[in-house]
């Protein structure tokens, strides 16, 4: 019997140190889900994707001030830019700003009607291009919008609705989720050029509409 004992209490070492390794695999493969989760639920990076605007020509290529493009939609020329790859929180929501440019648009003829609505310059303007990627870092459903509000050093103000985009960027954004997009706002002022922009974000709403972060104003040197 003395014999058996080291083989006996071997045998409930391996046993163990099995239960701990298949333990471990388990948790991992628990944290693996809720990393595949959250990564489900995000949008891609501004970095990784561009959709398209139906209405105005893709401006990525152009980051040096005065760099023009042409395509069917028109012609845009960058006549200002601030590069800023910076994140701000809101309450639970983290708003990350990538580019804001001012850009010089000529749209092609068959679009002037779709811009005749915002500008009566629909031949030729000058509008605010704003590039934000939010992401909800709580695990409730909540109300937000990148830009409630727009004020140019020109004292020119632009609200929500001003947003020609209209890729829906406002509104709810699902828990551990997000959204990624561009804003664009038509400014008529623009004589002195301008100096800088000051966007103000609307208030962070629970699914009760019940403010739990208030909004937060930021200033960008536009160059």
């Amino acid at each position: 019997m003395k014999k058996l004992i080291p083989f006996i209490l071997l045998s409930f070492m391996l046993s163990g140190c099995s239960f701990v390794q298949k333990e471990k695999t388990t948790v991992s493969a628990e944290n693996i889900k809720k990393v595949s989760t959250v990564s489900k639920n995000r949008a891609k990076s501004l970095n990784d994707v561009y959709i398209p605007n139906p209405q105005v020509s893709d401006d990525t290529g152009l980051l040096l001030k005065g760099q023009t493009l042409k395509d069917e939609k028109g012609e845009v020329t960058l006549e200002g830019i601030a590069s800023l790859n910076k994140s701000y929180s809101v309450g639970p929501i983290e708003m990350k700003i990538k580019h804001i440019k001012l850009m010089k648009n000529l749209p092609t003829y068959s679009l002037m009607d779709y811009f005749h609505y915002y500008t009566e310059s629909y031949e030729s303007f000058r509008f605010i291009k704003v590039e934000v990627e939010m992401i909800n870092h709580s695990n409730k459903q909540l109300h937000f919008g990148p830009v409630a509000h727009l004020m140019t050093s020109n004292k020119e103000v632009k609200e929500f609705k001003d947003d020609f985009y209209i890729e829906y960027l406002g509104g709810e954004i699902t828990p551990n989720g997000s959204k990624q997009g561009a804003m664009g706002f038509i400014v008529d002022h623009t004589d002195p050029g301008l100096k800088w922009i000051e966007l103000t974000t609307s208030d962070v709403l629970d699914d009760q509409h019940k403010i739990i972060a208030k909004a937060k104003k930021i200033k960008v040197d536009i160059k």
